[in-house]
């Protein structure tokens, strides 16, 4: 049996897109993507924290720190029909997260849905200092399970995240719905 490694990323695979959806509420979505990125890849990076972004994003639209925060809260949905996948996957392959994303957002949800002990190890971008599709987090994050695999995974729904990994020795396979991980559950037989 092979000895397979698969990475999943959080938003837009385990849970729904929350930034983007956000922004999109906002702003049209050219203006919208610019945000995203403008706030959220020094958030990423660890370069803010998590009350100065929602301060930063409060500011921006001249809304209530608070009332973003209940808003954004709503937005969070469980991408459910995934969890029995990782679950089946984790019988024979090492499975671990790998999010980019701000301080203590990830944890705080995935305590939310008993969700933590699904994944072998659990690493987000603000604490690395560095974020996805950044080659060197694949890197460290596979580095750091101490073991020689056969096969390594990406499974992202942005097509940055994963479009290059094969030049590293990661197949990335982009998210779009539950069938996007046949060929996992496949060789999971």
């Amino acid at each position: 049996m092979k000895k397979r490694l698969i990475i999943f990323d959080c938003f837009g695979v385990i849970f729904g897109e929350v930034a983007p959806v956000f922004f999109r509420n906002h702003f049209p979505p050219e203006e919208a993507a610019v945000l995203k990125e403008k706030y959220f890849i020094p958030a990423d990076l660890g370069l803010v924290t998590f009350d100065k972004l929602f301060d930063d994003i409060a500011a921006e639209l001249g809304m209530d720190k608070d009332e973003i925060l209940t808003e954004w809260n709503s937005i969070i949905h469980l991408n459910e029909e995934i969890i029995p996948v990782i679950k089946e996957l984790k019988k024979d392959s090492d499975v671990i997260l790998l999010s980019n994303a701000v301080e203590s957002f990830v944890e705080g949800i995935f305590e939310k849905h008993n969700l933590t002990e699904l994944f072998d190890k659990i690493f987000i971008s603000c604490y690395l200092k560095m974020a996805k599709p950044d080659p060197a987090i694949y890197q460290y994050a596979v580095s750091q399970m101490n073991k020689e695999y056969d096969e390594i995974y990406m499974i992202d729904d942005n097509i940055a995240n994963v479009e290059n990994l094969h030049k590293i020795g990661i197949k990335g396979i982009q998210y779009k719905n539950i069938e996007s991980l046949d060929e996992l559950l496949k060789g999971n037989n």
